[in-house]
């Protein structure tokens, strides 16, 4: 997604999380950064609390409410790599909402974890 390459300016944003296309959402969003000298760390919490998914006007994807839970590590790397960073993120999205018994509105959505490592330079 575009906003992934920069900043949200809603406070409700974590990684890996998608309220595109859908309408009425309550989000409450807690995180937590910590920082150290070359490694900074972060972990968040979410509660997203969307229309049913069978209202297909408010939520034409059919996602059902979700909780999520980030942990976020980033090592930087010193003067011989400068703008050289590692980043590891650890996504895990549990169900919440009604799914009405049809895995279409879980599979490859929600009950999963996703693991990304990452490297990034910067100019």
């Amino acid at each position: 997604m575009p906003r992934e390459r920069g900043k949200e300016i809603f406070y409700t944003f974590m990684p890996r999380e998608r309220n595109v296309g859908l309408s009425n959402v309550h989000a409450f969003v807690l995180k937590s950064r910590f920082n150290f000298s070359k490694f900074k760390t972060s972990v968040g919490y979410g509660y997203y609390q969307l229309p049913d998914v069978k209202n297909y006007r408010l939520n034409k994807f059919g996602l059902p409410s979700y909780h999520q839970l980030n942990y976020d590590a980033t090592y930087v790397f010193g003067k011989s790599s400068k703008g050289l960073e590692l980043k590891m993120l650890l996504v895990y999205k549990l169900l919440q909402g009604n799914t009405y018994n049809n895995l279409k509105y879980e599979y490859n959505k929600l009950n999963l974890i996703n693991f990304n490592f990452i490297i990034d330079f910067k100019i």
